[in-house]
């Protein structure tokens, strides 16, 4: 069972009731507030202390390319996304990367597939997979080797192809788990309602037949040993499927994988790599522990679209805006001049801000999405 109360009504919390972030019905389809996460492996081969997927200590597992068709082809006759992100752990792990993101297109539900890598197996990637993508997004995180040398092949090779190419650099992540959850319902109704992936990014995600309003919940219910499924929905080809849905991902009350995540106001830390060991100790706190208070409040207040551990690389001394969370916060929201600019999204589209755009055809907006990366 998850929450019962609606959060809206907490005192001090902002009505939700007018967020842009909703999805909406037109034209006899949901349309979400961006894309549709597609995660192909849950693990990964670095090991980011702040993972916001749980890839360093989550199982191998690969998404089957006949499951994947089946449950996008029901999907895409209710749902329609900007676009679709493919993502892991690191999904160039995955030995048929192809075959899961042609499955997925040839069900109609999009046109425009985004990889999302930490850079690390670019070397790898082969000419199917290239083909199969309209865009390559390279996290890159301190203390990865080898990912600049890799960068300069890779740029070289989106320019022959004509895609699109976009890097960001992290040095700040947000804690997102916490194994030992909390009994405080406020607390959990606050964070909720606080939090961005679930009221402004939209980072909706399907998995083995059931759609998810985020990734986050089902890597906490599986981190808290619970099967993820109560907390998402069947993808079912009924008559009541797109209604239900409609509703479920619109809904106002917190998930039972809530108690155990933080969404985006979890306490900031420096990024770095971490013994896969150690990782569960790391994240064994209480929701108390690992909630940033005055980024919560701030959240409650104003909820903005900007990821803040997101800072384009050269704008900074190493540490600077550490100790300028109100700058670090503003200089989210901008590019630096030197940039290309990848243009404004209207409606469905919303502001980007990457570090690097490269692209054959400059006339068309950046299809990325804040906040969705998954942080390995």
């Amino acid at each position: 069972m998850g929450w019962t109360a609606d959060w809206r009504i907490l005192n001090g919390v902002r009505d939700l009731s007018g967020i842009s972030g909703l999805s909406k019905l037109i034209d006899g389809f949901i349309i979400p507030p961006t894309h549709l996460e597609l995660n192909v492996v849950d693990h990964c081969n670095i090991a980011c202390r702040a993972c916001n997927h749980a890839s360093p200590i989550m199982p191998a597992w690969f998404a089957d390319p006949d499951t994947v068709f089946r449950d996008y082809a029901i999907l895409a006759r209710h749902y329609r996304p900007a676009f679709i992100k493919v993502l892991g752990g690191e999904p160039l792990m995955h030995r048929h990367l192809d075959r899961v993101i042609g499955a997925a297109r040839a069900t109609g539900i999009g046109d425009h597939f985004t990889l999302t890598t930490n850079g690390t197996l670019l070397d790898r990637m082969s000419d199917a997979v290239w083909e199969a993508i309209d865009e390559l997004e390279v996290s890159v995180y301190p203390g990865v080797a080898g990912i600049e040398d890799n960068l300069r092949q890779t740029r070289d090779k989106a320019r022959a192809l004509g895609k699109k190419l976009t890097v960001f650099y992290y040095d700040q992540f947000r804690a997102t788990f916490n194994l030992q959850g909390t009994t405080d319902r406020d607390l959990v109704g606050k964070v909720y309602a606080a939090c961005k992936i679930a009221n402004l990014w939209g980072c909706h995600t399907v998995r083995e037949g059931y759609f998810y309003k985020c990734p986050q919940s089902i890597y906490a219910a599986l981190l808290a040993g619970r099967p993820p499924e109560p907390d998402g929905i069947a993808i079912v080809d009924g008559t009541d499927f797109q209604t239900d849905l409609l509703a479920y991902v619109n809904a106002t009350v917190p998930l039972t994988a809530c108690a155990n995540c933080v969404g985006t106001v979890g306490v900031q830390e420096s990024h770095a790599l971490m013994p896969r060991k150690q990782w569960r100790s790391h994240i064994n706190l209480t929701m108390e522990e690992a909630v940033d208070y005055d980024w919560l409040e701030h959240s409650l207040i104003t909820l903005d679209r900007c990821d803040d551990c997101k800072i384009p690389a050269g704008i900074k001394p190493a540490g600077f805006l550490d100790r300028l969370p109100w700058l670090r916060h503003a200089m989210s929201h901008f590019q630096l001049p030197s940039v290309q600019p990848t243009g404004i999204r209207l409606g469905r589209r919303v502001l980007r801000q990457p570090v690097e755009a490269i692209r054959a055809d400059s006339g068309r907006p950046s299809d990325a999405e804040p906040g969705s990366e998954e942080r390995k």
